[in-house]
């Protein structure tokens, strides 16, 4: 078992990336991290690198949370939700530990929070489908996003939708409430609020999203419904 981190403050959500290229010797180290359905997930990938990827992503939560909770990696007990956010089912008594993890492309990222639900989203910035904002905006932020100059389309698409995925994995639904559920100002970038969740500006103010820079190509966003929290970057 790798040492003990100290779990984040009440106030605080950590935040760990990494690279799911992952070189032999960590591919092997991983697999021995893994549970048996894990394994057997992982032998369903037809591509050997979407498999070693995979791998890399679960073997380094297991090693992350086993850290957290005083436990090896195999010992990490994951279930999963009515919506499918998973948990950890054994932690110390004096300890809340919540996570959720997101991976895109090759990148990997984990918020860990203590005590309160967490959603992390990363998105690899890539070519943007002409049918894609109509989907993922709100009537008022498509005439925004529309109004933009055409080369700050992509950066502000990919931010905005990592808000959004981030928002609905911290209630644990994922994508069975419409994207425009959390609707955002789109000239503000960085750290913000939503500007309504499901219609309601009272809602929205109970919510702080919290903007994650992970390279030139790759946008993310940590988000929770409450607003007393900041990041702690891990590495």
């Amino acid at each position: 078992m790798s040492s003990l981190l100290t779990p984040p403050s009440a106030h605080e959500v950590h935040v760990w990336q990494w690279d799911l290229d992952a070189g032999a010797d960590a591919f092997d180290r991983y697999w021995h991290m893994l549970s048996t359905q894990e394994r057997e997930r992982a032998d369903q990938f037809r591509y050997d690198r979407h498999r070693r990827r995979y791998v890399a992503g679960r073997g380094e939560l297991r090693r992350l949370l086993g850290c957290y909770l005083g436990l090896s990696p195999r010992e990490v007990a994951i279930d999963y939700g009515s919506d499918g956010k998973p948990f950890c089912t054994i932690e110390p008594h004096e300890r809340n530990i919540c996570f959720n993890l997101s991976h895109s492309e090759h990148a990997a990222a984990l918020a860990v929070s203590n005590g309160f639900e967490v959603g992390i989203d990363v998105e690899h910035v890539r070519p943007i489908e002409a049918c894609v904002p109509l989907e993922v905006f709100s009537t008022r932020e498509h005439a925004e996003f529309t109004a933009l100059p055409d080369a700050d389309q992509q950066t502000v698409f990919f931010e905005s939708w990592a808000r959004k995925e981030a928002c609905l994995k911290a209630l644990g639904t994922g994508f069975t409430l419409p994207p425009d559920h959390f609707e955002f100002d789109l000239s503000i970038r960085g750290d913000t609020t939503p500007r309504f969740v499901g219609g309601e500006a009272g809602e929205a103010a109970h919510w702080r999203i919290g903007a994650l820079s992970l390279s030139p190509t790759c946008a993310g966003a940590v988000a929770a419904r409450r607003t007393d929290w900041s990041i702690v970057r891990m590495n």
